[in-house]
């Protein structure tokens, strides 16, 4: 049962990670124009995408070893989606600025239950 759950909320937890990118994207984050440039931020974050894809295929897969990276995969976007409305709040900038936090919301609400349930369901493996 928590397996259907993991599948649930991961792919809802890849969706978000997806928009997370238009999101910011669209708000012009700030590391778009002052880093990187729209094509290496995209390029990037293509990149970037593809490891928690992978980690879900392995999860499927029931490798202990993915679904521990995954819950790291889940914290690190926990802390994204915090970081993104903590500074939007503090400076009081989303476009231009820290925009990315309307996904991130997403992750603060995604993340817990999905590390809940890959921690349940590793103890079963």
């Amino acid at each position: 049962m928590s397996n259907n759950k993991i599948i649930i909320l991961y792919l809802m937890m890849l969706v978000l990670h997806v928009a997370h990118v238009f999101e910011e994207t669209w708000g012009r984050f700030w590391l778009i124009d002052r880093v990187y440039g729209l094509g290496w931020f995209l390029f990037a974050n293509c990149v970037v995408f593809c490891i928690p894809v992978l980690l879900f295929y392995f999860v499927l897969q029931h490798k202990k070893w993915a679904y521990r990276w995954s819950i790291i995969y889940s914290g690190i976007m926990i802390i994204n989606g915090a970081g993104h409305n903590i500074a939007t709040i503090v400076t009081g900038r989303y476009f231009g600025g820290f925009a990315g936090g309307i996904t991130g919301i997403g992750f603060l609400l995604i993340g817990p239950p999905l590390i809940h349930y890959l921690r349940k369901d590793l103890k079963l493996r």
